[in-house]
């Protein structure tokens, strides 16, 4: 079982890590393949037990040339992130940049995997979201996401797309720093944040990789948002900062995540990958957490 991860990032890379320890475990199991841009961190990738590749995904030359050598591929994981310290254009990034990965991939795909994210939705006034729900990006990073989607879905039968709610774990607590500075101008307690820990995250993915490509959309969450006031308070306890001294009236910027309300549902996802969480809610995905 060869598989190649493009995008060695949050999910990418303990994915990537996850996978080579089983091929310690057994050596004739296949190779886990890794695409980076860095010399560096190819080096990095090799004394972990990986095969790295070196390619940009904004340069078709360099892909020709990264993947020119590769073995058969069982499984392609995409799950590239916008490095705004490189790049500007996110559509560059994650559409185009996919179109190049796939047009200068050297053999039929059997199975990609395309993490994308529940940015896709639009604002639903806090109800709730599953994979029959409309899709109607607000922002720029979601409308990148779908537009890539839809580049997969013309190019392939072979994909399985896993959009997924806000990830955190590690050493990413989404607003940690804003709440730890008292920055309560950038905060609003309305809407419901949606959120899945790495670990869940990463064994999602690992355990799509064990399916037959499904042309299926799965929505990836822990399937119980809170509304952010109470994860905000939760996280300004964590400091001993007191109550939260919301506005009475608090003024809603429109073009502010908390204005897209929506909570995202994961049925599908216990059900068609037959998975458990290991973080159900944040409490439990932040209690491991150093705050």
């Amino acid at each position: 079982m060869n598989r190649l991860i493009v995008g060695c990032g949050f999910l990418g890379w303990p994915l990537a890590l996850k996978w080579a320890s089983s091929h310690a475990i057994d050596p004739q199991g296949g190779q886990t393949v890794a695409m980076t841009r860095s010399d560096r961190r190819a080096e990095q990738f090799l004394a972990q037990g990986l095969t790295p590749i070196v390619a940009d995904i904004t340069d078709f030359t360099s892909l020709k040339k990264g993947l020119a050598d590769l073995p058969p591929i069982d499984t392609i994981v995409c799950a590239v992130g916008m490095d705004r310290s490189q790049y500007s254009d996110i559509y560059d990034v994650y559409v185009e940049g996919l179109r190049r990965f796939i047009d200068a991939f050297p053999h039929p795909i059997e199975h990609l995997i395309y993490v994308s994210s529940t940015g896709v939705y639009g604002d639903f006034g806090g109800d709730w979201v599953d994979e029959r729900s409309p899709t109607v990006p607000a922002r720029e990073g979601g409308k990148a996401c779908l537009a890539a989607e839809t580049v997969l879905s013309e190019a392939t039968d072979c994909w399985t797309v896993l959009r997924m709610a806000g990830l955190y774990g590690g050493p990413r607590v989404p607003t940690k720093s804003l709440i730890e500075n008292r920055d309560w101008e950038k905060l609003s307690p309305h809407g419901f944040l949606n959120l899945i820990h790495q670990t869940d995250a990463v064994n999602a993915i690992a355990r799509t990789a064990e399916l037959k490509p499904m042309k299926e959309i799965i929505l990836c969450s822990d399937g119980h948002p809170p509304r952010r006031g109470d994860y905000y308070q939760y996280i300004a306890n964590q400091f001993g900062l007191g109550k939260i001294p919301w506005p009475e009236s608090p003024q809603v910027d429109p073009n502010a995540r908390s204005a897209n309300s929506k909570r995202i549902a994961n049925a599908k996802m216990l059900k068609l990958l037959d998975f458990q969480l290991t973080h159900p809610d944040y409490r439990s995905g932040l209690s491991s957490l150093p705050m």
